[in-house]
């Protein structure tokens, strides 16, 4: 019996079919077709992504509190989860920040022209101000927004109260286990669709940007892996170990 591919094997050989496709519709003047029939399915498939990562990390960190059956443990690991989440987040965007200064500065990156493109970052209010922002006024909010740290403190007080309501609690534990269960097998179905993702994007971009954009594209990715290594060597190492 053949063996399957692997997903990472898929997702490459996605990505050299979409580059394959993309030049076709490129060189065939069918950039619409691409853009039109193509790209909708790559869409599909982020908003899938989107739509999954905030029912993950709520029912995980929920499933990993309840685990605990201590609810002296819960206000300490959830304090360390928030500060973790702080830490990593700050030095993931120093590194990548860094690297792709870095790829500038040596000129290794194509310049776009930003004419007409203008970006307002929002007024930072404050240390006090962000720690209020942090916990949630309304739960539908912080899932349609998808804000982390709120979903995180919204799993720290579920998950709290399930272990704190004992006996009478049993139902929702077993509930949040049956949903996790769900959840995370809704993930692989949705992770199996991203070689589709992938070569459908990858056809778009170079039916409408053309063969020069593979060169950028490589450049990009280059720098991103580096960065990736960097922050997987320095960073989940030295948090690993510790």
């Amino acid at each position: 019996m053949k063996k399957a591919l692997s997903l990472p094997m898929q997702i490459l050989s996605a990505l050299v079919a979409g580059i394959a496709i993309g030049l076709a519709c490129n060189i065939a003047g069918m950039t619409s077709f691409a853009t039109d029939y193509l790209k909708p399915f790559g869409d599909i498939f982020i908003n899938l992504l989107q739509f999954i990562v905030v029912p993950v990390v709520l029912f995980s960190m929920i499933e990993g509190i309840i685990s605990m059956e201590d609810m002296r443990k819960v206000g300490s690991v959830g304090m360390k989860t928030i500060l973790y989440f702080l830490c990593t987040t700050a030095l993931a965007c120093v590194i990548g920040l860094g690297a792709a200064s870095l790829f500038k500065t040596a000129g290794l990156f194509p310049v776009l022209d930003a004419s007409g493109v203008t970006y307002e970052p929002d007024a930072y209010s404050g240390f006090m101000s962000t720690l209020v922002n942090i916990f949630p006024t309304n739960i539908w909010q912080t899932f349609s927004e998808a804000n982390m740290l709120q979903v995180l403190i919204i799993s720290l007080f579920f998950g709290g109260a399930i272990i704190a309501a004992g006996e009478k609690g049993k139902m929702c534990r077993d509930l949040v286990s049956s949903i996790y269960a769900v959840i995370e097998r809704m993930m692989h179905f949705i992770i199996a669709l991203a070689p589709v993702g992938v070569f459908t994007y990858m056809a778009w971009v170079v039916a409408t940007q053309g063969a020069d954009i593979l060169g950028s594209l490589a450049l990009v990715l280059l720098c991103a892996y580096i960065a990736y290594a960097a922050h997987a060597i320095f960073v989940y190492s030295f948090a690993a170990k510790a």
